[in-house]
């Protein structure tokens, strides 16, 4: 027959029940589709370890730890459990109770998952555009009156970060706890029927109507998942990504294909458990027991035409078992999408680092160049808002300030020398020459600057200093910056003892090393030729 045919009323019960009415072929066609599903099985759990083991192995690549190493290591590991499950029932008997709870529970968990590190990207990229101009708005205040005894007027921004990853717990807790509650309450007045030790086929319980009421968590958990994915849809396509199969690619992709499957298999479960259940009450009745199926087709339901549907409905009800290979088929992508994707970037990285090694303009030296070129730092910045580290460069240009100011300082202490008062030096409106860089960030020439990092912060400066550490070396900073419990214990000790003018400088060299391995790449990806036929110099 064709995939559009319409069936007979016969062929429909052959469908339903050939175990009983076409006993050979059914044989058969079990044990081929046990292999192929074996294979298949076999194919994505050597895949599915090797790319979770792959993942753990590169977690210090910034391309991982920029998806949250964490949580996307969960998200991958409950997709690749649920599809494993999801596949070996196809050819072992797995028991009900615990095939229950995975579809019940561990599904609509991986789902809320994802969905949580789908708004964590359009949380955190619109708050890295929020940070750039709150903390220019900080730093107009004028420092000496904030410091002069009140107290430091900021907090919220980090309070935005909890409040991030606070919504992210609920958006996994609150979907998962109440699909657990209902498993049990409904599992409990079923539990004769499904218990964890007595092996039973549940794709066969599904098709004869026996289960299907207890596994209506996932396919509703499944649609109100779908509703707020289709929302989310409408906000992550306003966000900006760098990369073309970056993580937008990832949610957006994910996000539809979770929608059309979510989609396809409550119409297949809508259309045809109630016909398949209504038949197989039918058949069930004492009075057909030793009738043969002419007579059955003959005499009750050859009048029954209205139940007849297309072919194709039920080759996909039967070929994905009862529409919960659909689910497996999200797993694999997901696996694909969050897991696999991000190591062949990691890789691809790699090789292309090694390939330009040589080059000019992929040397250190080079992007200290870069670094001091107004118009590619807000290249960087833009690059680093859509990578959620906007901090970093937002650290180098507070940093260049600082030295700045120090290097002032000398000039207009030696000034004060050659008149004779070097008292003279804290009339000078270092406030106003502050403001004045943090309004346009500059290159000038600083030869005439002699750096010792040893020299004790002026007095004058010392404001300044305070601010850049509780913007960016602070945990509770706005804009703390990830560098090494060492750094911040060393700058710590300095600042509560003796502060230095280069109490950060091992800071700087860390973030410039970050910002080199994880935003230059992308600008080099995407500027590469302009950039190696003209080479800055500043």
């Amino acid at each position: 027959m064709g995939v559009f045919d319409n069936i007979s009323a016969e062929d429909f019960l052959k469908f339903i029940r050939y175990d009983r009415f076409d006993v050979e072929n059914y044989g058969k066609r079990q044990e081929v589709m046990k292999k192929v599903y074996f294979i298949i099985f076999i194919i994505y759990t050597v895949i599915g370890v090797f790319s979770l083991l792959s993942f753990i192995h590169l977690r210090n690549w910034y391309i991982i730890k920029q998806r949250s190493f964490g949580l996307t290591l969960i998200n991958g590991i409950s997709a690749f459990f649920c599809g494993f499950l999801t596949l070996m029932v196809q050819f072992v008997n797995i028991p009900c109770g615990f095939n229950l709870y995975v579809s019940n529970v561990i599904s609509p968990f991986y789902n809320a998952l994802f969905l949580s590190r789908s708004l964590r990207v359009v949380l955190l990229y619109r708050f890295n555009i929020f940070k750039v101009t709150a903390i220019k708005r900080r730093n107009y205040k004028r420092l000496r009156e904030s410091f002069g005894g009140d107290s430091e007027p900021n907090y919220y921004l980090p309070k935005i970060y909890k409040r991030v990853n606070n919504i992210i717990y609920t958006v996994v807790a609150i979907p998962t706890i109440i699909a657990l509650i209902i498993t049990i309450i409904i599992h409990s007045y079923n539990y004769d029927s499904c218990r964890f030790y007595a092996e039973g086929n549940a794709t066969e319980l599904l098709k004869k109507n026996n289960s299907g009421k207890m596994f209506m968590v996932a396919q509703y958990a499944g649609i109100v998942m779908a509703i707020a994915m289709c929302i989310m849809f409408i906000f992550i396509c306003r966000i900006k990504d760098n990369s073309k199969y970056g993580v937008k690619f990832e949610c957006l992709s994910t996000i539809i294909l979770i929608v059309v499957l979510t989609i396809l298999n409550s119409f297949l479960n809508s259309s045809l458990q109630g016909v398949i259940g209504e038949y197989n009450g039918i058949l069930r009745s004492p009075q057909f027991d030793n009738m043969p199926m002419e007579a059955i087709v003959n005499g009750v339901l050859a009048e029954k035409t209205d139940y007849k549907k297309p072919n194709i409905l039920y080759l996909i009800y039967e070929y994905t078992k009862g529409g919960r290979v659909l689910f497996c088929i999200i797993s694999m992508y997901m696996i694909f999408s969050s897991i696999i994707l991000p190591c062949i970037k990691c890789y691809k990285s790699k090789r292309e680092k090694n390939r330009y090694f040589h080059e000019p303009t992929s040397s250190i030296q080079y992007f200290y160049k870069v670094l001091n070129s107004p118009p590619l730092i807000e290249e960087l910045k833009t690059i680093a808002i859509k990578e959620y580290s906007v901090e970093n460069v937002l650290f180098w240009e507070n940093y260049q300030v600082l030295q700045k100011m120090i290097y002032r300082y000398q000039i207009e202490f030696k000034k004060a020398e050659r008149i004779g008062n070097p008292r003279l030096i804290s009339q000078y409106d270092f406030e106003g020459y502050y403001q004045q860089q943090m309004q346009t960030f500059s290159v000038s020439s600083m030869d005439d600057y002699s750096y010792d990092p040893n020299m004790p912060v002026p007095r004058e400066i010392m404001p300044y200093y305070i601010n850049f550490y509780k913007t960016f070396i602070d945990s509770l900073g706005p804009a703390s910056v990830n560098i090494s419990g060492a750094t911040i214990k060393h700058i710590y000790n300095e600042m509560c003892t003796y502060p230095t003018i280069g109490m950060f400088d091992n800071a700087k060299n860390e973030i410039v090393e970050m910002m080199y391995s994880s935003i230059f790449p992308i600008l080099l990806r995407q500027n590469r030729k302009q950039l190696r036929n003209n080479i800055i110099n500043y």
